[in-house]
């Protein structure tokens, strides 16, 4: 679709352009067609026994038909700066070999994060080309419906319902914590839709998968997916719907009235009826003690091996417990040191930059509301990211390639067409 985006500069005080911008809900084209079920394979197959080796077979073709077939021959090779930025993290992890315990370990994990950069690249560059991350945002709800009713198929759901069985459902990530983040995801991918879908059937049929979605991240019983979801509405609500406050305040109101009457409802259920509630209230718990001791034991590495860390997937030989250190920024610099901590997290800080560019492009209600779900989002991910590793986290990573991508490619656009109202105004003042 063409969507009247208004644009201010130094030079021009309010012009309209117009850009494409794709919201096809189904795939549009081949290799929108091919990137749905790699999206969805990787969020179930790749779980599956002896099927995952499906899907890196899948990974792999797909990647070199699209890097033969669309790339070469056009020479479209430009390059978001947070993709450049991800290679340059991956070279400076290699230099954790000086300190590697385990190098099983480290050349596992070294393999992971080589194919994740490969799949960065594919997933922002398809966005970035279609200019539509509805396909990206579907796969996603596909994917993690399929999850949630691997669940109820495993009987962890049915179990669930008997808070003394202390069942927490986890479906074929065989890990309640990945189960529930999966999940969140889905939610994520529902608010993107919310807006431009807004019929009455349709909100109903969205708030009804953002229901189900709830109720498998309550019977995982995983916390940080509980307060990842609270966390994502706050923020949603700040970054997308905050200023609407002046144009509709009454309406507004009752929204964030019934929100936090939901949450009231939602939060006293969950901790006097479930298996969440119970592990909510055992704060002192031995799984919240280890998590203690991990952060501590990351700290001292930390500073015995400030510079190039310690290696990938080495924090585990260091660490008493034999464990990952169940955080991302832990994981980081400690096995990538501090400066791969800079590389890698400086990734969130360049999309948010942009995001925050196109901001300043543009009055269009559309754009900003996916300039603040994106935000939402993110500042989502960074907070969960305290209880739980996103190294290799290909959901995490195909989310955020998606945002790179497309915000990337709207902010080129948005320049381009700068550059010509510009050259034309030019022309315009000096009678050419």
């Amino acid at each position: 679709m063409r969507r009247q985006l208004s644009i201010t500069s130094d030079c021009i005080s309010r012009n309209t352009i117009s850009i494409n911008v794709a919201n096809n809900v189904l795939p549009h084209g081949f290799w929108e067609w091919l990137l749905l079920p790699f999206i969805v394979g990787t969020m179930t197959i790749s779980f599956i026994e002896g099927l995952s080796t499906i899907m890196s077979l899948y990974g792999f073709v797909f990647s070199f038909l699209f890097l033969i077939f669309y790339l070469f021959p056009y020479k479209q090779l430009k390059i978001p700066p947070e993709i450049l930025i991800y290679f340059s993290w991956i070279i400076w992890s290699l230099t954790g070999m000086l300190n590697v315990t385990n190098t099983h370990l480290y050349l596992m994990q070294l393999r992971t994060i080589i194919q994740m950069a490969v799949m960065i690249f594919l997933v922002a560059k398809i966005v970035a080309l279609s200019r539509n991350l509805s396909v990206v945002m579907l796969a996603i709800t596909i994917g993690g419906i399929i999850v949630c009713l691997s669940g109820y198929y495993t009987g962890e759901i049915q179990m669930n319902t008997y808070i003394a069985s202390h069942a927490q459902v986890a479906g074929l990530t065989r890990n309640p914590n990945s189960f529930a983040y999966q999940l969140l995801f889905v939610i994520f991918a529902i608010f993107f839709f919310w807006e431009s879908k807004s019929s009455l059937r349709q909100r109903i049929f969205f708030s009804s998968i953002i229901t189900i979605a709830i109720i498998g991240i309550i019977y995982s019983a995983s916390r940080k997916g509980f307060l990842g979801v609270l966390a994502f509405m706050l923020l949603w609500f700040y970054f997308c719907q905050g200023k609407r406050f002046s144009k509709k305040p009454i309406r507004v109101f009752i929204i964030l009235l019934i929100l936090s009457g939901l949450a009231y409802f939602i939060t006293d259920y969950v901790t006097s009826k479930t298996y969440l509630g119970i592990r909510f209230n055992n704060l002192w718990s031995y799984s919240n003690r280890l998590r203690i001791e991990l952060y501590q034991e990351g700290f001292d590495i930390i500073r015995k091996y400030p510079m190039f860390g310690v290696g990938l997937n080495q924090f585990r030989t260091f660490s008493s417990s034999g464990v990952y250190s169940h955080s991302d920024y832990i994981e980081v610099a400690t096995n990538t040191g501090i400066i791969g901590f800079v590389f890698y997290f400086s990734i969130y800080v360049v999309l948010w930059l942009r995001l925050n560019r196109i901001k300043r492009m543009t009055n269009d209600p559309y754009f900003l509301y996916i300039i603040g779900f994106f935000k939402a989002a993110i500042i989502t991910i960074l907070l969960v990211a305290f209880g739980r590793p996103n190294i290799t986290s290909k959901l995490t990573w195909l989310f955020l390639a998606s945002a790179i991508g497309y915000s990337w490619s709207i902010e080129h656009a948005f320049l381009s067409k700068l550059c010509k109202i510009r050259k034309l105004a030019r022309m315009g003042s000096t009678g050419e």
